[in-house]
């Protein structure tokens, strides 16, 4: 064999082979994407804030927030607290927060907090949730009890950025079994159609969901341009007395694709 062809045909293998890497590569890239998009359904980081009104005047704010731990887990929060002249009456601070994980592509809780403090009543709820005994330890101001719940069990918090994920795949059967106040609670929901919901972010387009045998009579506006995200709640009390949430701002999440005019198609 010639010298020159050695060298080329050398040069040749040399080539193939940085091309066979150059195709793994590229397949561990689009597996490792793959992946991550199928372990993160839901985006990682958001923040949203509300105006909460009763019987349309501003009483107070709501802010929400996701956000990834160091340890890998998620945590999902929402404060509430009185503002403007209200607050000089009303000192309550609400804050929930809900520590969980994915299991099957599926928000699993695994802590919940409740904290009311600042007013007369106070109250501080803790759950704790053990898969491997599918049982769920409440403690209610240092009160701790246990009881049994489903594979599919949420917290109160957490069930809305399930929610949000069922909505975002098209599922129409929108069922919740809550682990609440020890006691196990079922919400479903109904979609009542598409509306365009005015707010101070502009008009987004929204999926109307009503949950059914509600006695307070609750519905939500969740925005398709901003996963979902809850942007109007209603609820009407014993009282006779409306509250609505309505949202004010977010980042995090598409923000600048958020405003339409009308549905698509119309």
């Amino acid at each position: 064999m010639k010298k020159s062809h050695y060298k080329y045909g050398h040069l040749m293998f040399n080539q193939s082979l940085t091309n066979i890497y150059r195709s793994l590569l590229m397949i561990l890239l689009t597996i490792s994407a793959h992946q991550q998009l199928i372990a993160e359904p839901l985006p990682q980081n958001f923040t949203a804030s509300y105006s909460f009104s009763r019987n349309g005047m501003n009483v107070g704010e709501v802010k929400r927030s996701l956000r990834r731990s160091n340890d890998g887990m998620y945590v999902f929060e929402s404060v509430s607290e009185a503002t403007g002249f209200i607050s000089l009456f009303v000192g309550d601070k609400i804050i929930e927060r809900s520590m969980w994980t994915y299991v099957n592509n599926r928000p699993q809780p695994l802590h919940y907090a409740y904290n009311r403090s600042g007013g007369k009543k106070k109250r501080h709820v803790k759950l704790a949730f053990d898969w491997q005994q599918g049982i769920v330890t409440n403690t209610i101001n240092n009160d701790p009890w246990q009881m049994q719940i489903p594979p599919d069990a949420q917290d109160k918090l957490l069930y809305q950025l399930t929610l949000m994920l069922d909505l975002k795949e098209g599922k129409e059967k929108l069922h919740y079994s809550i682990a609440d106040g020890g006691k196990l609670k079922d919400y479903e929901f109904i979609i009542l159609g598409e509306e365009i919901v005015d707010t101070p972010m502009g008009k987004l387009h929204s999926t109307k969901i009503q949950r059914v045998d509600d006695k307070r009579n609750t519905t939500i506006w969740c925005a398709k341009t901003l996963d979902y995200l809850p942007v109007r709640i209603e609820q009407d009390e014993k009282d006779d007395a409306e509250l609505t949430m309505v949202i004010r701002n977010v980042t995090g999440l598409p923000v600048a694709s958020a405003s339409m005019t009308s549905p698509p198609g119309d």
